[in-house]
């Protein structure tokens, strides 16, 4: 957890409706926490076949689990996200709830590099990440070369107030290349 509070509907809603905007094949959700973002992505119209939500809270994931039972819930720390089967040229779009900025450097990293391995190789991926820094300040800066971020929303009916950033591959570059 690295808020003061969880989740509000307001930035669930968000970052749902910027999951909706571009369809994946497989939806994966780290550090789902509770769940207070995992309700709303359950709840989209277009939830893809597979979904699955990573948590390294052993008393979260059963918590999950029990709410959630037809999700693919795993108990693992996000820096093992890249470890996960995912059929090739399938579109991943990646909804973080970890706080990165608020993480030790290194842990921090682990995930970062596991993240972007994940998106980096299936095609028309997506990262979707948000932070309660300053709304200019991205999520991270290491990222690979033609890829960029986007704010997606600035939620202000959240405690703290938050932004929604997504990281994608520009049309015409696959993995980052020409």
């Amino acid at each position: 957890m690295g808020a003061i509070a969880p989740a509000s509907r307001a930035l669930a809603r968000a970052i749902a409706n910027e999951v909706q905007r571009e369809r994946p094949a497989v939806l994966i959700e780290v550090g789902a926490g509770t769940g207070a973002i995992t309700r709303a992505l359950a709840a989209s119209p277009l939830v893809p076949e597979r979904f699955v939500v990573i948590e390294r809270n052993a008393d979260f994931a059963r918590l999950l689990r029990s709410a959630f039972p037809t999700l693919e819930v795993l108990n693992h720390c996000a820096s093992q996200v890249h470890s996960l089967a995912i059929e090739s040229r399938s579109p991943v779009t990646l909804v973080s709830s970890l706080p990165l900025l608020s993480m030790p450097r290194e842990e921090a990293q682990r995930c970062i590099d596991a993240m972007l391995c994940v998106i980096g190789r299936q095609p028309g991926s997506r990262l979707i990440q948000y932070t309660y820094a300053a709304p200019h300040q991205r999520p991270f800066h290491h990222i690979p070369p033609g890829w960029r971020w986007r704010r997606a929303a600035s939620v202000w009916a959240n405690l703290p107030p938050a932004t929604v950033w997504s990281l994608e591959c520009p049309a015409g570059l696959i993995n980052g290349v020409h």
